[in-house]
């Protein structure tokens, strides 16, 4: 009896420490043309059309942010991106498409409200629009918006987390629509 509930309190708290972010993509504009044609994704610096310290602060460090997790899940799946190289900056040359990113909400919400009412209260959110960009024509292909939101973690959580969804939607989105495998 003793462990039955020494184990129920443990999925408590692991559940608690987990907390409850999600995110989502949304497609936008279709492609336009194939993305299968390019050999290089170019993740340019992002931006923010919020005007407020910390969204400007996130737009400075998304793009790294990204691509380290990109280098990550590639590493994990070694062959399965369509891309042969996903590289910072704008010097690539070649079949490059290019992704840029724009800040168009972040609320880091209540952390109080998180923790003490949660489910939905005090939520964090964060939603980036990018499109993707044939570089030697300067033509979009694509365009996608990327959210992700943070409902209630143990102690409140960061707003950080939501951030985290939103990296992980950009992911989600590379497997299914820039994946070897895919059938899209």
């Amino acid at each position: 009896m003793k462990s039955r509930r020494t184990a129920l309190l443990m999925i408590g708290f692991a559940l608690l420490a987990a907390g409850c972010g999600s995110s989502r993509y949304t497609v936008i504009e279709p492609p336009k043309e194939s993305v299968r044609d390019f050999k290089i994704l170019e993740i340019r610096d992002f931006k923010s059309n919020l005007q407020d310290e910390d969204s400007i602060r996130l737009a400075d460090n998304f793009a790294d942010r990204l691509n380290k997790a990109v280098q990550e899940d590639r590493a994990e799946h070694p062959g399965e991106s369509i891309f042969e190289q996903v590289v910072r900056g704008d010097s690539a040359t070649g079949d490059v498409l290019v992704l840029d990113g724009t800040i168009i909400s972040f609320e880091k919400g209540s952390r109080a409200k998180r923790y003490f009412i949660g489910f939905g209260a005090g939520k964090a959110f964060c939603t980036i629009q990018s499109t993707f960009t044939n570089k030697s024509t300067g033509q979009e292909i694509l365009k996608t918006n990327f959210d992700g939101e943070l409902s209630m973690s143990f102690f409140g959580g960061s707003a950080d987390e939501a951030v985290d969804a939103v990296v992980a939607a950009y992911i989600d989105y590379l497997r299914d629509y820039f994946a070897k495998t895919s059938a899209k």
